[in-house]
């Protein structure tokens, strides 16, 4: 590959539910017009959801479903990374699952091979700061070190905080003083002058997580298809101390809706996605954990759901929620 100029390349990292994705789409609206962004996005589970929420971005979309793309020797996110990068986008931004740990990914981007086409920019982390309350989250080797790699730090949702909780978060981002500016922001609404601060963090200061564990190679580069006759396919795996329980489900599928967000609560899952036809029309459904929220959109292939969780769920279904 031939490329004049380097890219500039942001990591946008972040625990479950803390919502990068809607601030990529933020970002993407928000872009300089005459550019051509790329984004590279890993999801926990095997569905890819948030690939699917980008997809009428007018950025060009790659996807890593299936665990954290650090696995496997990094497989899925060198593929992903290098047919981005043959597009010759002006910028690139990589989501990272929230369940990713990121000393990996930063060590693979720059790596002696894509050191030479991506230009670092600032790692944002961000925070939700009702997270910092609960000490499984504080304790959590992750969170930990997507807080270490971050050159800015911003808490979102902050239209649901408390004050004592934007005062914990100013105090807690004290101990990561490598981040060299902190943010506060409400519905992802990153700031477009964020993205060109330098990098400076080093991954070498970076400690591997010692829970994180991979998944196999298939599961991070075998694309998913609806079996013919099928209705829908389901897909889990485990890792890091959550489940994924994904489905792949036909474009003319109706579900209803009061029964369906009645499923959601019940479930009560760390994090919950979906783009599915229902009874009042298309809708994009975000919940994490009692937080369901949801908005129309477009079904642009088959419709999809999945749901992460820190326990086995016995024989998840849905069928009872059918129109």
């Amino acid at each position: 590959m031939k490329i004049t100029n380097k890219i500039p390349t942001n990591l946008i990292t972040g625990f479950l539910g803390v919502g990068k994705t809607t601030a990529i789409q933020h970002l993407l609206k928000h872009k300089p017009e005459n550019e051509k962004w790329a984004v590279l996005v890993n999801e926990f589970g095997e569905i890819g959801v948030d690939g699917a929420l980008l997809q009428n971005s007018g950025a060009q979309i790659k996807q890593v479903p299936g665990g954290c793309m650090c696995c496997v020797q990094g497989v899925g996110m060198q593929v992903g990374l290098n047919e981005l990068i043959k597009q010759n986008p002006d910028r690139i931004l990589i989501e990272p699952t929230g369940l990713g740990h990121p000393k990996k990914i930063m060590e693979t981007l720059q790596n002696e091979i894509f050191s030479k086409y991506l230009a670092m920019r600032a790692t944002i982390t961000m925070v939700d700061p009702a997270t910092l309350d609960d000490p499984k989250y504080l304790e959590n080797e992750n969170f930990i070190a997507q807080a270490q790699i971050a050159d800015i730090i911003v808490a979102n949702k902050v239209e649901q905080a408390s004050s004592e909780q934007l005062e914990r978060f100013t105090d807690w981002s004290a101990n990561y003083p490598n981040a060299s500016q902190l943010g506060q922001i409400s519905f992802g609404q990153l700031s477009l002058e964020w993205l060109d601060k330098p990098a400076k963090v080093n991954t070498s200061s970076l400690v591997q997580a010692k829970q994180h564990k991979g998944v196999s190679e298939s599961a991070v580069t075998e694309s998913l298809e609806l079996p013919k006759g099928q209705n829908w396919v389901m897909r889990s795996h485990f890792a890091d101390g959550f489940w994924s329980y994904g489905w792949l489900i036909a474009s003319d599928i109706e579900f209803e809706l009061v029964d369906l967000l009645d499923w959601i609560a019940h479930v009560k899952a760390n994090r919950v996605k979906a783009i599915v036809k229902t009874s009042k029309g298309i809708l994009k459904i975000n919940a994490v954990q009692d937080d369901v929220r949801f908005e129309p959109c477009q079904l642009n292939g088959l419709a999809k759901l999945e749901i992460v969780i820190d326990r086995q769920l016995d024989n998840p279904s849905f069928e009872t929620l059918l129109v």
